[in-house]
């Protein structure tokens, strides 16, 4: 008797051990293309960073643009395992219900919200000009420059932001001139990527965008930031999921499952991109995907 517990104990030890030894035995390996909006660009950098780490046989690719061309693209069929999108309403209005091209299959059934954003004004590195509010953009010294690209979502929450942060200091009337004195050519629309740069390179010396993108420029620009009133942070929320064009879902999923946990949270609180806990979720989530 004492014999075979020996035997049952020593087999028991050697399964532990085997376990102990090839943790990944269950752990998920491949490529996920992941589609993000131009203001989540610096949080996605450190989220692929820490899921790699800790999926050694899992490589992201990240690509980035507007929300609502990317929603485009995967109507059309480009493959994209996860979409992150700037506002839930893209996904509701051009990917949930629609099918992708030539295809009788989902753009999308499902989503989360996952984090929020706000707009705020960029300087040049130190703000030598002095900026402290919106008005001050009006000031003839100031070279600003705004994102004006037609279906960059940035452009009308810019416009808001501005006319909110004028009426907030009593000079409503600034909003439009502000507006107006964009220094940017009207024939080449500039996004958030290409505001950052002008300012970063003194093309401009100031611009408005998301405070994720100014996170990510910090060692560049000044930050300058507003109250909530007229930030426009209740308005901007980010969503994920996982389109019908995803050619690797499990991983896609897990990527998505890793959004909602604490050091993904970290990770975006630390980029500009308070999280939003709980999640708000909209449409068929996978049970595992769940809060």
């Amino acid at each position: 008797m004492c014999g075979s517990w020996a035997r049952l104990r020593s087999i028991g030890l050697v399964c532990c051990a085997l376990f102990l030894v090839h943790p990944a035995a269950s752990a998920i390996a491949g490529t996920i293309e992941i589609f993000h909006a131009d203001s989540l660009a610096g949080p996605m950098r450190e989220l692929k960073k820490a899921f790699e780490a800790n999926n050694k046989d899992v490589t992201i690719n990240l690509t980035g643009g507007t929300s609502k061309e990317l929603a485009e693209r995967i109507q059309k069929g480009d493959v994209c395992d996860v979409f992150a999108s700037s506002s839930p309403a893209v996904v509701d209005q051009d990917l949930m219900g629609k099918k992708i091209a030539s295809t009788g299959q989902d753009a999308a059934s499902w989503y989360v919200v996952f984090s929020a954003n706000e707009m705020v004004v960029i300087a040049a590195k130190g703000n030598p000009l002095g900026i402290k509010q919106v008005s001050d953009l009006a000031k003839p010294d100031v070279k600003f420059l705004r994102v004006t690209a037609e279906k960059d979502l940035a452009t009308n929450r810019t416009v808001s932001f501005l006319k909110r942060a004028t009426e907030l200091e009593g000079k409503p009337e600034l909003a439009q001139k502000i507006i107006d004195a964009s220094v940017g050519d009207a024939s080449k629309p500039s996004s958030i990527p290409e505001t950052v740069k002008a300012v970063r390179e003194g093309t401009a010396n100031a611009g408005v965008i998301y405070y994720s993108s100014a996170v990510a420029a910090r060692n560049d620009v000044a930050i300058i930031r507003f109250p909530a009133s007229v930030n426009m942070s209740e308005a901007i929320r980010n969503a994920a999921t996982v389109p019908g064009t995803a050619k690797s879902p499990k991983q896609a999923s897990e990527f998505v499952k890793f959004l909602l946990t604490k050091p993904a949270q970290d990770i975006l609180a630390e980029t500009g991109q308070p999280p939003i806990v709980p999640a708000i979720e909209k449409g068929a989530v996978p049970a595992d995907i769940k809060n």
